[in-house]
């Protein structure tokens, strides 16, 4: 019992300050994102910007339900209806070995970002693993275009000038001559 109290832990305490030091910098789950949703008005311009922070209920996923709660439940603005143009994703995946490089050469002409997609499809959307100092640089942008309403007489203008269907004629050739028919005709 006296060689276990007489060894040196000293090497332990500082090896847990310096762990302590690079916590910041280990790959770690993803239990929040931020929202940014873009308004675009009619002109094409933007009218509004909006953020939150959301809590994912599974880590590292925004699931199809949260996903499409959030697009209907932000949709309108300011007595507006705005429908969905699109959606980005920014997640930085970037491994703890690759920081170095990556903050050497920023300064490069690099426009096509490894960690800017477009989401195509309405369905779960999967964050990496991250770094847990730039858990609060992973973000979702949501964009929405602003409807245009078209007054009901202008409707029916075009619905009636538009919306027909064309007669299609089909015509039947009766006088259908096969070889046996035309052999008898002929008297072969």
């Amino acid at each position: 019992m006296d060689i276990i109290e007489d060894l040196d832990t000293d090497w332990i305490e500082e090896f847990n300050k310096t762990e302590e030091e690079f916590k910041n910098y280990y790959c770690e789950d993803l239990t929040f994102i931020k929202v940014h949703y873009v308004y675009i008005n009619v002109s094409n311009e933007i009218n509004m910007i909006k953020q939150e922070k959301i809590l994912l209920k599974m880590p590292n996923i925004l699931t199809r339900e949260e996903l499409l709660h959030i697009i209907k439940q932000n949709s309108f603005i300011n007595n507006e209806k705005y429908s969905l143009f699109g959606i980005l994703k920014y997640n930085i995946n970037i491994e703890p070995i690759n920081l170095k490089y990556l903050l050497k050469y920023k300064n490069t002409q690099n426009v096509n970002s490894p960690f800017l997609t477009s989401i195509k499809n309405i369905d779960n959307i999967k964050f990496d693993k991250s770094i847990s100092m730039f858990h609060d640089i992973n973000e979702l942008c949501i964009i929405f275009h602003q409807l245009i309403y078209l007054p009901k007489d202008i409707k029916n203008k075009n619905k009636n000038k538009y919306n027909y269907t064309k007669k299609v004629y089909i015509y039947s050739n009766t006088n259908k001559r096969t070889k046996r028919k035309l052999y008898k005709e002929i008297g072969t």
